[in-house]
């Protein structure tokens, strides 16, 4: 149990510690630990998504004191559960994709197996938390003329909550309709690669899936980053929530920078670590990480 606590907060080393003992009770708990430091980040992402399009409980008083209204359970609603779900099963699909590159053998089989399922239950959910949002929930609209170039003021708005509010922005621009559709076409095409055994397609449709489903909702929300359920003028939009010109300039040269670096130095990390992991290689180190 105290290894299962390890690994949730330490989960970078933990796929190196569960190989130290050669003992199935602590391989096992390391496992488990694994996967419930894996498991449940992913899911809390797509709650916190999905009160995102219900709104949040919250409210900034006259002198811009954000105060909270709501409850933790209360976040734990049946539609931030749907979206839940539909994090969840979008990277599961997407990990299982990546695992049938890297695998063979009964691995392989396993991550096959389960990008055929959790594949499927992610567009199912995906759809169902679509037709949730059309039918059932109202999105906010800026009633108020904007002026980007303003000191950024939360409360210097009015928004009101309309039914169907959040299809407005693909209402103005249809063109925006490929983002869901890249979402449902490219988690049809892993599916079939991956049916196909063609896992490094498969891998690639996985992505475009998770680009569409992610970009679904942002495309819906917009400009609103944090809509208030409870004071809707209260709510965050790209205009009042972004930092000072001096803070935008310092980043823009720091990502400039530092990019390229990123990049490189990942790359050399999938380079060194590219290949099939086969049940050989791991018998073979079975003691260390990789």
């Amino acid at each position: 149990m105290l290894a299962v606590l390890w690994a949730l907060f330490l989960r970078p080393v933990g796929f190196d510690y569960r190989s130290k003992v050669a003992d199935p009770r602590w391989r096992t708990a390391w496992d488990w630990g694994l996967f419930v430091a894996g498991a449940v980040p992913a899911l809390i992402f797509g709650v916190a998504f999905g009160n995102l399009l219900l709104g949040v409980p919250f409210h900034f008083e006259d002198n811009l004191m954000p105060v909270y209204t709501g409850s933790f359970w209360a976040l734990l609603n049946p539609f931030a559960l749907l979206a839940g779900f539909v994090s969840l099963t979008m990277l599961i699909f997407h990990g299982a994709n990546y695992l049938m590159i890297r695998t063979d053998g009964d691995i392989y089989a396993r991550a096959r197996h389960a990008a055929l399922i959790f594949g499927t239950l992610m567009l199912a959910a995906f759809a169902g938390a679509g037709v949730w949002v059309v039918c059932d929930i109202s999105g906010y609209v800026i009633t108020s003329v904007v002026d980007p170039s303003a000191l950024p003021n939360p409360l210097a708005k009015t928004v009101m909550q309309i039914s169907g509010a959040w299809l407005g922005n693909y209402h103005k621009l249809p063109l925006l309709w490929l983002v869901p559709g890249a979402a449902f076409g490219g988690g049809a095409l892993a599916l079939l690669f991956a049916w196909k055994h063609k896992p490094t397609a498969a891998f690639v449709g996985s992505a475009i899936a998770e680009l569409g489903v992610i970009g679904t909702a942002a495309v819906a929300m917009f400009p609103f980053i944090m809509p208030s359920s409870s004071d809707p003028r209260s709510s965050l939009t790209v205009w009042d929530s972004v930092s000072s010109r001096l803070t935008l300039e310092i980043m823009f040269w720091a990502a400039l920078i530092f990019t390229p670096i990123v990049i490189a130095y990942t790359s050399w990390a999938y380079k060194v670590m590219s290949g099939k992991i086969t049940t050989d290689y791991i018998k073979a180190h079975d003691r260390s990480a990789y």
